[in-house]
């Protein structure tokens, strides 16, 4: 859970919460983390921090993948007992701690890198940002990637998103002003819409006939019959040319 919990239908939140075998929510799965964590320049003697770690996938890929130390934080403490279970699994030392991103319990100037994956668009991005820049030390790197809004947007589609699942992308050059506004210096900002389409159909196999049908039914068990039409129209929104994905990093000066 990468926000604060609510009563309001959340079809990402639901499929995170169901158990039905999905580690990874996001476009890109862990070729984009990889791509993520080279812009950031994450090495064996990095010290990172994962904003919004979930089940905790991310943070143990990087220790393994780079040998860096990692802590991952997460407003849900049910994501973070997963992603601890995980963790010892594997035999990997990453530490998880329960924490809200706008209020990150480190002091300034702690980390060589910070990221989050797919979850700024759901919070108060300004502060947010913020955060993560003040727990980055001079020199190092701050990173998302997130979805991104395309084209001349119909506002009526903005306004159903932030209803519907929480979330707020800006457009990939909004992401760029965002991270300078917050002090970050050598912006980049690429653009890797492409995911999106592939992500969608790739989750609906990954979930299965069976899976879907036990979202439904849970979906309709929390809001009714009216969940399917509004499943329908989270569909919709993603499908539509509107809707694209980017990676936004830069370094703290």
């Amino acid at each position: 859970m990468r926000s604060k919990s609510s009563s309001k239908f959340s079809l990402e939140k639901l499929i995170e919460s169901e158990g039905i075998g999905i580690e990874i929510l996001h476009p890109g799965g862990l070729e984009i983390t990889k791509e993520l964590a080279e812009l950031c320049r994450i090495n064996e003697n990095s010290y990172v921090l994962d904003v919004a770690s979930g089940t905790g996938e991310t943070a143990c890929f990087l220790a393994e993948t780079f040998g860096c130390r990692v802590v991952g934080v997460d407003y849900s403490a049910y994501m973070v007992k997963r992603a601890r279970e995980k963790a010892n699994a594997k035999g990997l030392d990453v530490e998880f701690k329960v924490a809200d991103a706008h209020n990150l319990p480190f002091p300034a100037n702690s980390f060589d890198a910070v990221i989050s994956e797919c979850t700024t668009c759901l919070l108060d991005k300004e502060r947010a940002i913020r955060e993560m820049v003040r727990v980055a030390k001079a020199g190092g790197y701050v990173g998302i990637h997130d979805v991104c809004w395309k084209g001349d947007v119909p506002e009526e589609m903005k306004i159903r998103l932030a209803e519907i699942e929480g979330e707020k992308p800006e457009t990939l050059e909004g992401w760029k002003i965002l991270f300078e506004n917050a002090g970050l210096a050598d912006v980049i900002a690429i653009d890797r819409s492409s995911l999106i389409h592939e992500w969608i159909e790739e989750l609906k196999k990954q979930i299965g006939i069976l899976g879907q049908v036990k979202i439904f039914l849970k979906a309709i068990s929390k809001w009714g019959f009216e969940s399917y039409r509004i499943i329908r129209e989270v569909e919709k929104i993603y499908q539509s040319p509107y809707i694209g994905y980017g990676i936004i990093v830069g370094r703290k000066c």
